[in-house]
């Protein structure tokens, strides 16, 4: 293969969502596979809600743009009544590019964000579902650890496992 003919490397973006960016990220949220279609109104009311109340009190939702498709979308904020802690709310990555890096990129990008803000420990809670163990593998893999475990939170036999990860 000729250098020329080799693929390019793709052209990404970590940049700050904005209220035109709703529709594409409740598309996004219910195409990545963690969100049931019966959620998607809470995807938009929390992405409206957002843009209406939070930007400023330190709440932040980056997308992944590659050439004006979005392709990954984390929200996160500061944890109320603690020293410096930091809640990943959600993070979603388009189904067709999982395993492409996007989501490696999206959680750095918060990382670094919280870093950049002082952050002390950053804070994640998921489901304990099987179907989610790919998810939970995502955060060991990128130096996360489980503290904590609570059976049946979201519902009976949808148990919360908790993640954390000093800054």
């Amino acid at each position: 293969m000729k250098k020329d003919d080799e693929p390019r490397p793709r052209a990404y973006s970590i940049r700050p969502v904005s209220p035109a960016d709703t529709p594409s990220l409740v598309a996004l949220s219910g195409s990545s596979g963690l969100f049931q279609t019966e959620e998607l109104g809470a995807i938009q009311e929390m992405l409206d809600d957002y843009h209406a109340t939070k930007v400023g009190g330190g709440h932040q939702i980056l997308t992944c743009d590659e050439g004006g498709m979005l392709l990954g979308v984390a929200y996160f904020c500061p944890r109320e009544f603690t020293d410096k802690v930091w809640e990943l709310l959600m993070i979603a990555v388009d189904a067709a590019r999982h395993r492409q890096g996007i989501g490696s990129r999206m959680l750095q990008a918060v990382e670094d964000a919280v870093r950049e803000m002082n952050g002390r420990l950053l804070l994640i809670e998921t489901s304990d579902k099987s179907s989610f163990e790919r998810t939970r593998q995502f955060y060991r893999k990128h130096g996360y650890s489980e503290v904590a475990h609570i059976p049946d939170y979201f519902s009976d036999g949808d148990g919360k496992a908790s993640f954390i990860k000093r800054m």
